[in-house]
């Protein structure tokens, strides 16, 4: 009996053992933590669109790969900081105009989240210059009159390869001091950006305006990039934002934040004055027409 007994439990034991995947919990996926842009200012609201946009399609991704949540970054940073803390993992996504270096050393989720947007720009000058602008017609016209911008920023980088000097520093928020202080003429901003930037600070700026009659067109393709430490996370983004261009539902996102702007832009009836871009690699998808903005639409 008592060997019975011994052989019974040897038996019940291999089978609770075989058998225990099936009867113990399942492990719960651990939360994704991404962290990403800072925020520059108070007034800045550049990264709204594009921190809905990462947490709709981290959402979609979901019952594959597990829960998430979305930090920020908590302090300011350059750009080239910002590449240096992407490539250590922190931040470990980071939204950006796209430039050479960071395609180099970085994953670019090749998807434009602004849809080029951001490459068509009017500009901020004092209400005085407006003559001086309304006569403006090409590129030569443009390097007259002294460009303001972001020391380290992918437009920078752009138009000093084409002849343009750029005033201004590592900081954001300086530079429509600057522009108002006579320290530049002009200081183009995206579609997406200078409405907003304009109407947080005309009461601060009562002379700033938007100028009425120009556009610069310099192709500038917005991506997510993510640390090259996670390719993982870099799949799990793609496949989000691939479904969400696939059902439309980037297009109604992008619609809904951009659409007033574009609207008010009134870029069809603008002269564009086109810059080229040197700066952008040959895997730039030009050839996905549903991935870009179309100003005669």
């Amino acid at each position: 009996m008592s060997a019975f007994l011994h052989l019974f439990s040897k038996t019940f034991l291999f089978l609770l053992l075989v058998c225990g995947v099936a009867v113990l919990p399942q492990t719960v996926a651990a939360e994704e933590v991404i962290i990403t842009n800072p925020v520059k200012s108070s007034d800045d609201k550049r990264f709204d669109y594009p921190m809905a946009l990462l947490r709709a399609a981290m959402e979609r991704t979901v019952d594959h790969y597990g829960p998430f949540r979305i930090e920020r970054y908590p302090t300011g940073m350059s750009r080239k900081r910002a590449l240096q803390q992407l490539m250590s993992g922190n931040p470990n996504v980071f939204e950006a105009p796209t430039r050479l270096e960071w395609e180099a050393s970085a994953i670019p989720i090749r998807i434009p989240i602004r849809k080029g947007l951001l490459g068509y720009r009017l500009l901020l000058i004092r209400d005085v210059d407006q003559d001086i602008f309304s006569g403006v017609n090409s590129i030569d016209d443009l390097k007259k009159y002294r460009m303001g911008g972001g020391a380290q920023w992918s437009t920078t980088m752009a138009v000093r390869r084409l002849g343009f000097t750029v005033y201004g520093g590592a900081e954001y928020e300086p530079l429509f001091s600057m522009l108002m202080g006579k320290r530049f003429d002009y200081f183009p901003r995206g579609v997406n950006e200078v409405f907003a930037e304009f109407d947080t600070r005309k009461a601060k700026f009562p002379t700033m305006r938007i100028e009425k009659t120009v556009a610069l067109y310099l192709p500038l393709p917005t991506y997510f990039f993510v640390t090259p430490k996670r390719p993982d996370l870099a799949k799990r983004l793609t496949q989000g934002l691939l479904s969400m261009v696939d059902d439309g539902s980037l297009d109604k996102m992008f619609e809904a934040y951009h659409g007033p702007s574009i609207e008010r832009a009134n870029l069809k009836n603008r002269r564009i004055i086109e810059l080229k871009n040197l700066n952008l690699t040959d895997e730039t998808p030009f050839h996905r027409k549903d991935f870009w903005i179309d100003p005669k639409k």
